[in-house]
């Protein structure tokens, strides 16, 4: 595919269908992975047993154990370990929602009341530990051991971005570089260990895992700048998730830094003031959103999000033609243009 062609490509697929057609090719492994998800939750404790159906529900989409699935296809044939391997990234992404839902507050995720507001924020707190624990656990228990420090270094760098998150809160001064760390440790991370895991598991050898890592994590990058953009325009009932909430929890995102970097010096004066408010209303939305577009904010990350899909779409190139590449292109179409 010639990158002239990236954005014909890019609108080819319906985003409200791009979801089931990239995972289209994994479905039965990826209904095995809704079963084993649950047997985690398998303990003599009544409130762990109590909550896997509802994680479950709370994490939705299973966009990256479908990554994990697809790379290892490319690979031999998907086998028991490959399954079990996308139920633990699907673990530690749930693990990461609940920790999440934790510092910001939130009280509802996909319709669903958070564990923080069903309990609080202490049963929250440990659960979260002990989704991640488990799943390194697991990992040693089935002698997995070539993926025990690739979850180990990810849970790793979610953890340091974390306390990056908490650190940038309300930096109305926060530069692109600590934005697009943060993104690394937190998004991309895990993006990239859901590819590099496929591919261990699917044997594809040292090159072709490297490969895939770094296709991972450029997805994970494109996926976050498109998700932080659709905080600020998208339509919530399309994309399913609340949006104008970055701004209320103080978090600084691509948008307002280039807003803010992009604005005449009146209308930077004002963003900075109505950002300042975290909830301006909708007249101050209004002007917000404005403000945005006028300085060249809007279309500038929609044309990171658009570069990003292109270095995933050449990075795949080193791959050989297949059902399992196509639907991994699908997969950069989805993270960039999905609306549910």
């Amino acid at each position: 595919m010639s990158l002239s062609n990236l954005d014909s490509f890019l609108r080819s697929f319906q985003a409200d269908t791009g979801l089931r057609e990239f995972q289209e090719p994994v479905r039965e492994q990826l209904d095995a992975v809704s079963a084993s998800f649950g047997d985690f939750f398998q303990s003599s404790i009544p409130l762990v047993r109590g909550l896997s159906g509802h994680l479950l529900g709370v994490t939705g989409k299973k966009f990256r154990p479908a990554l994990v699935l697809l790379v290892a296809s490319s690979g031999q044939s998907v086998s028991a370990d490959a399954v079990f391997a996308a139920s633990v990234i699907e673990l530690i992404h749930t693990a990461t929602l609940v920790h999440d839902d934790t510092i910001d507050r939130s009280a509802v995720r996909r319709g669903l009341p958070t564990i923080n507001a069903l309990f609080n924020d202490q049963v929250s707190t440990i659960l979260g530990d002990y989704i991640f624990t488990k799943a390194l656990h697991e990992l040693v228990e089935r002698r997995l051991d070539t993926l025990v420090p690739v979850v180990a270094r990810t849970i790793y760098h979610m953890a340091i971005g974390e306390m990056l998150q908490i650190q940038q809160k309300e930096d109305l001064d926060l530069g692109e570089e600590a934005y697009f760390e943060l993104v690394d440790r937190k998004t991309a991370s895990l993006m990239g260990a859901s590819t590099e895991i496929g591919a261990l598991v699917g044997r594809l050898g040292p090159e072709r895992t490297t490969r895939f890592r770094r296709f991972g994590e450029m997805l994970g990058r494109a996926y976050q700048v498109t998700d932080d953009l659709f905080d600020y325009i998208g339509d919530p009932v399309r994309i399913g998730k609340g949006v104008r909430t970055d701004l209320p929890d103080g978090k600084v995102t691509l948008p307002l830094i280039r807003g803010l970097a992009g604005a005449g010096s009146r209308d930077r004066a004002r963003l900075r003031e109505l950002a300042a408010h975290k909830d301006p209303g909708p007249e101050g939305w209004d002007d917000l959103l404005t403000i945005l577009d006028r300085a060249g904010a809007i279309a500038s990350c929609r044309d990171t999000a658009r570069a990003l899909a292109e270095e995933c779409v050449v990075t795949l190139r080193g791959e050989p033609p297949s059902r399992w590449r196509d639907a991994l292109e699908q997969a950069v179409t989805y993270a960039v243009h999905r609306l549910h």
